[in-house]
């Protein structure tokens, strides 16, 4: 036993430091290094295994990354997105160039069409032929009123009025209604005074004819006596070329029915100033 003097502290007894485990075989340089460029100092014991410990595991990551790193140099590196877009589009190479002009003929000269042959002139003969003679134009014979037919009188000049009766007095007016129609029907009837004339007799009211009285036209009942045969007889005149005609009083030579604003009257004027009146079916 060592001898220690009065008052002094025991000396310490030395510290066990548990065996190291050696390090793998690829990781002793490596670990080298790394404590030496660390600057790992090994002054105690638990210093010195923290620093194994550390280098150790640098050691396994740097295995590894140095794995990986050449895993991934075994792959080719993709090119720029640039030379990619352009490697996508086929290189482009031109068509051979196209002719526009017409393909060459294959027919030779001797089989061309040949040229028509000309043909001979026509020669023409003209005929003088006499002019025509015309006839002369005469006037259309005036349009017959057949007794027996239901006829209505349009006033040339007014296609859509009829000569009516209205109250027992004569009109030319436009037809509105059935009753206006009925007024303008009438039954020719041969003249009561001469059979070359025409007598009208009215539809709604039978026996009743027209006849002018005080050189007015009404419509009035035959009373049998002569004044009203005469009365009640007109003669159609032609009146121009439409078909038309004028009624003259048979009794009243040179006096035609006249158509006013307020009703007809028997008036003494040339046949062109008169009435004209066109035979028409009744409405």
């Amino acid at each position: 036993m060592p001898y220690r003097e009065p008052g002094a502290r025991p000396a310490a007894s030395p510290r066990r430091v548990p065996p190291l485990i050696p390090p793998p075989d690829g990781a002793a340089p490596i670990r080298g290094r790394l404590a030496a460029l660390a600057g790992v100092r090994r002054t105690s014991p638990l210093r010195g295994r923290r620093a194994v410990v550390a280098a150790t595991t640098g050691a396994v990551i740097a295995v590894i990354g140095v794995t990986v790193l050449a895993l991934r140099d075994d792959r080719p590196a993709p090119p720029p997105l640039g030379q990619r877009e352009q490697l996508a589009v086929p290189p482009f190479s031109p068509a051979a160039p196209v002719s526009i002009l017409p393909s060459p003929t294959r027919s030779t000269p001797s089989a061309a069409t040949p040229p028509a042959p000309r043909r001979p002139p026509v020669v023409t003969t003209t005929t003088t032929r006499p002019p025509r003679t015309t006839a002369p134009t005469t006037k259309p014979p005036a349009p017959a009123l057949l007794p027996g037919a239901t006829v209505g009188l349009a006033a040339a000049e007014r296609p859509g009025s009829r000569l009516r009766h209205r109250d027992f007095l004569a009109r030319v007016e436009e037809i509105r209604s059935e009753d206006d129609r009925a007024d303008a029907r009438f039954t020719v009837r041969g003249g009561l005074a001469g059979r070359d004339c025409v007598s009208f007799e009215s539809v709604n009211f039978p026996g009743h004819f027209l006849r002018h009285r005080d050189f007015v036209l009404r419509l009035d009942r035959h009373d049998r006596s002569p004044l009203f045969a005469e009365d009640a007889t007109f003669c159609p005149r032609s009146a121009g070329d439409g078909g038309a005609l004028v009624l003259e009083s048979v009794n009243y030579p040179g006096h035609f029915l006249v158509a006013h604003f307020r009703g007809v009257r028997l008036e003494r004027v040339a046949p062109g100033r008169a009435t004209a009146f066109v035979v028409k079916t009744p409405l």
